[in-house]
């Protein structure tokens, strides 16, 4: 690793006070640096915001009003020393939470985590915290060290997850005080990729990796101390493309593609009355790539599950089917223009479903539902500015 001098992160994050170029932005989401689905959040006041890694620290987009074609950026939020990759997410009180990691020499595989919240659409990103490695001495190669997640339940607490190839998963719990407990083990060594976390309204926390053989399933209840294990699905998955939602209270649905074929499956735990099982449904979607964004929306009135992918000529795919009904099927149907990067859906401030895209010239799109459809139909593309 080239050496680089130590960071220092400041008080705050202000903007640098510039909009980054197009071609800046280009080049960080073909770079993978926002390998996620999930990157376009609705805010408490109605405004939705978008957000990207780049070389830099973290892009961010955002509506000057809810449902408005006029928005703010990409504005900059540095980060000394970063090393390109943020995980986002969103708790249930409309923060917004980046995690991530800076590097720093005398760090466990040179890097050390960073963490920082936006309180309120709009507005600047608080102070980066640092929070370490979980990992130590001096058998960890930097290859091996994985990218950190976080995710914040209904209590207030925040939850943060790492993992080291070859190692184990570590996670660690900040209280709804602000008090941070100590490091805590995920006995699987073998995970190959970052967690996803997905809180759900009754309290509980579920979280998903891959490992060789398939997935490793944990879940800590409001009640819990710590997270146990709920099942290894063994499902071969292509790497990175795991998320979740919650689908009904405290049922959580993870999809990811099958390394076959590259389908999406849909995986949930149900409960019969010989206990707790996973369920696994196909999807299809594949000529897609990479992880599916997935948001549940009120199409023609009902509860549906929206899911968006990029084809395989670049271009988004949608597909929705009602929510928890994977059985009846789903279809793909090709929505705009090629994009890189992940595509993001989201339910606008007017219950709108929203698509957004990065283009090849890295520029901001977004599709809005049209309302007037009695189905899933979207409105023309409009570049945001």
């Amino acid at each position: 690793m080239a050496r680089r001098r130590r960071a220092v992160v400041g008080a705050g994050s202000p903007a640098l006070g510039r909009d980054l170029s197009p071609a800046e932005i280009a080049a960080a989401v073909a770079s993978g640096s926002t390998p996620a689905a999930r990157w376009l959040f609705l805010g408490r006041d109605g405004r939705l915001s978008a957000y990207c890694s780049v070389p830099q620290g973290v892009a961010r987009w955002t509506e000057t009003e809810p449902g408005s074609t006029q928005w703010i950026g990409p504005e900059l939020f540095p980060v000394e020393d970063w090393a390109g990759r943020a995980a986002f997410s969103q708790g249930p009180d409309g923060y917004v939470y980046f995690a991530g990691t800076r590097y720093r020499e005398d760090a466990t595989g040179g890097r050390e985590i960073v963490l920082a919240t936006q309180f309120q659409t709009g507005r600047p990103l608080s102070e980066w915290h640092v929070l370490g490695n979980p990992f130590r001495g001096d058998d960890v190669p930097p290859e091996r060290l994985g990218d950190p997640f976080v995710a914040a339940d209904t209590s207030g607490a925040l939850h943060l997850f790492m993992h080291c190839f070859g190692h184990s998963v570590r996670t660690r719990r900040r209280d709804p005080e602000g008090s941070w407990e100590p490091w805590a083990g995920l006995d699987n060594r073998w995970v190959r990729t970052p967690l996803v976390a997905v809180p759900t309204s009754t309290g509980s926390v579920q979280a998903l990796a891959m490992f060789s053989k398939g997935a490793v399933h944990w879940a800590r209840d409001a009640s819990d101390t710590a997270f146990r294990l709920l099942g290894r699905p063994a499902q071969p998955a292509v790497d990175l493309t795991h998320t979740g939602l919650e689908t009904g209270p405290g049922s959580v649905t993870f999809y990811w593609r099958h390394a076959a074929d590259g389908t999406v499956v849909a995986y949930r735990l149900q409960t019969d009355r010989s206990g707790p099982s996973g369920v696994l449904t196909s999807l299809g979607g594949g000529s897609g790539e990479g992880p599916v964004g997935a948001v549940r929306a009120s199409v023609n009135g009902y509860d549906c599950t929206v899911l968006v992918q990029r084809g395989a000529d670049g271009a988004p795919e949608v597909a929705a089917y009602p929510t928890e009904g994977e059985v009846y099927g789903t279809w793909w149907a090709p929505v705009g223009e090629p994009c890189i990067g992940r595509p993001a859906v989201q339910v606008d401030g007017m219950g709108r479903v929203v698509l957004a895209v990065i283009r090849p010239d890295g520029t901001l799109w977004v599709a809005r539902q049209d309302m007037l459809d009695p189905g899933l139909a979207f409105e023309p593309w409009r570049e945001v500015g």
